[in-house]
């Protein structure tokens, strides 16, 4: 049986959702642009177009991405790709580096063996 991710999406997700479904349908009625028009050239059905202006989460990632592009948002998303912009997931990485072991260097630059 088929899984709706409507029913498993905590209340921010939907909210943040709805809030960038809002963002795309202002940049499509900005553009002067109707849902059919939008959507052949987003390359997503009117029916998916909907969905993703309602905030649908069900809606494939592609799919939102088409519309993030064709509504000139993409770039936005820029800062999500940024490893350092994850505090976390950085934290995480740097407690478990490797740290290797340095021989000492002598003041004048050179190795003390």
């Amino acid at each position: 049986m088929k899984r709706n991710n409507k029913d498993f999406a905590s209340a921010d997700l939907k909210r943040r959702s709805a809030a960038l479904g809002r963002a795309v349908s202002a940049a499509r009625i900005a553009r002067n642009m109707s849902r059919q028009d939008f959507s052949e050239r987003a390359n997503i059905s009117p029916s998916t177009l909907v969905r993703i202006e309602k905030g649908d989460v069900s809606v494939s990632f592609a799919s939102w991405l088409h519309a993030f592009e064709r509504a000139g948002l993409l770039g936005l998303l820029d800062p999500l790709a940024i490893r350092q912009n994850d505090v976390i997931g950085e934290a995480q990485r740097e407690a478990k580096s490797r740290k290797r072991a340095r021989k000492p260097v002598s003041k004048t630059g050179e190795y003390d063996f």
